[in-house]
């Protein structure tokens, strides 16, 4: 006699139309797994993206300040005395002039008051009497190669100009912005290896579930001839349909969270954080997250009825 399950070779699907021999589209709980996937999905979108935007806010900060220094020129000398607004000037332009002379730097600027006091705004507020505070003075600099030696002769030259003039390098609060941001992409990664996890455990456990309400039927159709792959693949191409619908909502959903995050970053108008933006790629990779809880949970069905299945007669 001819096994009736012998031709069956697809993920579950008979060779003229698909169809489940048990009825798993009317077992309970199918709705909450559906649901529990595309809140883990959701949850994975949101850690994926905030990993993405902070690797491109590490990248920009980064080569943006790569061999470049700030001489700040403080508002009062070494006694104590506030310098006039022209004294700065007249200071920084020393300092430029140094500077433009040694082999070593490549290019200069002096910010203008109006551009330190953009750089205040954000701490110090618009409404403040900006006017009436001493400014200091800053210069920016680009360097060919910054060295420890070519930072130590400038800064002994511009201390010899003005001796409570320091250079900054931004080493040190950068190095605390790479290592903070490290930490949050790394916790970010966590997440989303533990959303793997549960949505592998949510599966396997939905499966176990429905294999003890059928077992009757599980068990007829194994004693039928039916091989252990083409039962798995009935529950295997259930949690795959299962996991893509719900895959595609918590995409959507989080899709529409992450428009609403970029438009209110956009409307702050504070010039501290980059722009909340992803490349194409980077979206790619978010609009394959259906498809990829989809594969998780049609494999962790698949061995999860494999399993139960071997203890069977």
């Amino acid at each position: 006699m001819q096994n009736p399950f012998a031709r069956e070779r697809s993920l579950g699907v008979s060779r003229t139309r698909r169809r489940y021999d048990l009825p798993l589209n009317k077992a309970g709980g199918t709705g909450f797994l559906t649901l529990l996937i595309g809140l883990m999905t959701f949850l994975a979108l949101l850690a994926l993206s905030a990993s993405f935007v902070l690797s491109a806010m590490t990248d920009r900060w980064s080569s943006g300040l790569e061999n470049r220094v700030t001489i700040e020129i403080p508002a009062e000398n070494e006694a104590g005395k506030i310098l006039s607004s022209e004294e700065t000037k007249k200071t920084g332009l020393k300092i430029e002039s140094l500077l433009t002379s040694h082999p070593a730097v490549l290019r200069t600027h002096i910010m203008t008051d109006e551009e330190i006091r953009e750089l205040v705004k954000p701490w110090l507020g618009e409404n403040l009497m900006l006017g009436k505070i001493p400014l200091p003075g800053l210069i920016s600099a680009e360097l060919q190669e910054m060295t420890p030696e070519t930072i130590q002769i400038l800064e002994k030259k511009i201390k010899a100009i003005h001796k409570t003039a320091r250079i900054d390098t931004h080493e040190e609060w950068l190095g605390d912005l790479l290592r903070f941001t490290g930490a949050l992409q790394f916790a970010a990664f966590i997440l989303a290896l533990v959303i793997g996890l549960a949505t592998i455990t949510a599966v396997a456990g939905a499966v176990r579930s429905h294999m003890a309400v059928y077992h009757a039927e599980v068990e007829l159709l194994h004693l039928m001839g039916a091989h252990d792959s083409y039962i798995s693949r009935q529950f295997q191409r259930h949690s795959l349909s299962l996991a893509f619908q719900g895959g595609l909502c918590g995409v959507a959903i989080g899709g529409l969270c992450l428009l609403i995050i970029g438009w209110i970053s956009g409307e702050m108008g504070v010039s501290l954080l980059p722009d909340f933006r992803m490349g194409y790629l980077q979206l790619g990779v978010l609009a394959t997250l259906p498809v990829f809880m989809a594969l998780i949970s049609a494999l962790a069905a698949r061995q999860t009825v494999l399993k139960v299945l071997r203890k069977m007669p």
